[in-house]
């Protein structure tokens, strides 16, 4: 598994990581994969989602908000649902230490790609529990869920951050640190250690994507991500009240979200659940 980030205008390259030795030149193969996606969005309307090229399987996945292009090659037996599903939660990762966390962060990059090489080290850490964890064959699913989950709470963080006033702001943070402090001495957690990755700070917001697949136990760790993502919108409910609620989660672009990937999280059996949590009154 090979993994570019790019630039989709330029081709620039900000992130390679191989753990398969291509031959060829890194910044040749950037230049003709910017190229090839940058085609067929001209000529059909639609950039490349998946292709067989040179005994490889490449798999793309775009980002319009940062205007970067995420690419993923490995082998031909590699499926492309298992790939993109990988692809998804690096591309995920990096926007969250990158973009969500400094905002305008294209206006104040001077260019320098250095600054991205210590997220090798959080993409080498998913591929070593992707290799441990080959055999399991609801991993893609899993993967999808957290990466569906991480975009849904960083969303959550941008109706707080973006929306609401200093005071509401403060009140909801301070019911989220005693509601995680809380969760962190569950006998529950300490008996699956994984669940102790499902992190937050005011700072960084909400990190679920650290989870180690081959360490845990699938449906507790999505039961638990659902009651904290449940427990996060009631919050803001309460605090600023249903229709204002609403009206910010509208703002932020959650609903977009949910309706662009509709169809998969009717794969994933999420959609319900999503359009009812983010709609419904709460219950008095």
């Amino acid at each position: 598994m090979n993994i570019w980030v790019l630039d989709m205008d330029s081709g620039v390259t900000l992130l390679y990581k191989n753990f398969m030795n291509l031959p060829v030149n890194e910044d040749l193969v950037s230049g003709l994969l910017t190229a090839l996606n940058q085609f067929t969005v001209m000529e059909f309307k639609q950039g490349i989602e998946s292709i067989d090229m040179g005994g490889l399987r490449w798999v793309y996945i775009p980002d319009k908000d940062s205007n970067l292009l995420f690419i993923a090659a490995g082998g031909k037996d590699t499926k492309a649902e298992m790939l993109r599903a990988q692809l998804n939660v690096i591309k995920q990762a990096f926007r969250q230490e990158y973009i969500e966390k400094n905002g305008e962060w294209r206006k104040n990059w001077n260019g320098n790609i250095e600054m991205f090489k210590p997220f090798k080290k959080k993409i080498e850490e998913f591929h070593s529990h992707w290799i441990a964890a080959e055999t399991i064959t609801t991993i893609a699913e899993f993967f999808d869920i957290l990466g569906i989950f991480q975009q849904i709470l960083n969303l959550l963080v941008n109706v707080i951050e973006d929306h609401l006033s200093s005071e509401s702001k403060s009140n909801i943070y301070d019911r989220i640190d005693k509601m995680f402090h809380r969760f962190s001495n569950l006998k529950m957690v300490k008996e699956h250690p994984e669940l102790s990755k499902i992190t937050f700070s005011r700072d960084s917001g909400f990190n679920i994507i650290s989870i180690n697949p081959n360490n845990c136990d699938f449906m507790l760790v999505e039961k638990q991500i659902i009651s904290l993502i449940s427990s996060v919108v009631e919050i803001i409910k309460e605090e600023i009240g249903h229709l204002s609620s609403l009206d910010y989660f509208v703002k932020t672009n959650i609903f977009e979200y949910i309706f662009n990937n509709l169809n998969l999280l009717k794969e994933l059996h999420l959609e319900q659940f999503l359009l009812q949590l983010f709609l419904t009154k709460q219950s008095n």
